[in-house]
């Protein structure tokens, strides 16, 4: 059901390892943020990854969408969530934060983390996904660990 409120401003939008919310303040602390990572090969499988959105200047509830997509969306979503925010009053910020467990990018490149409101894009994030290349052992030094 598309809305006819404009949509909020986005503050921020993170991607980082994890957000830990203090159960008395209620503060977001965001730990590991990135915008690369870095794989053995491919396809690549990510343990975890958090997305943070902070937006202002919203009405009432707002039901988001964060989607990760390839670069020129030529595959289907990597993953879809969804979330919804409740702004008191236009000025208040309101904070979206969700986990994706597992992910699995199955080439190197650029994709996109995507903030969606109705059918509206608000807001993307880039990550790079980049081939790990091993460096040449030096004389003397000792052989890496054997891949799991």
């Amino acid at each position: 059901m598309a809305s006819d409120l404009p949509p909020p401003d986005v503050l921020a939008l993170l991607i980082c390892d994890q957000i830990i919310t203090d159960r008395i303040t209620g503060k977001q602390s965001l730990i590991g943020m990135f915008s690369k990572i870095h794989a053995p090969g491919f396809p690549a499988t990510h343990p975890q990854l958090s997305v943070f959105a902070a937006m202002t200047d919203g009405r009432g509830k707002t039901d988001l969408l964060i989607r990760i997509v390839d670069g020129d969306e030529s595959r289907p979503p990597l993953v879809e969530g969804r979330g919804s925010v409740h702004f008191k009053d236009p000025r208040a910020i309101a904070n979206l934060a969700l986990q994706f467990h597992g992910l699995r990018f199955p080439a190197p490149g650029e994709y996109r983390v995507q903030l969606w409101s109705n059918a509206t894009l608000l807001r993307e994030a880039r990550l790079e996904l980049v081939k790990l290349e091993r460096r040449p052992r030096r004389p003397g030094e000792m052989p890496p660990p054997p891949e799991a």
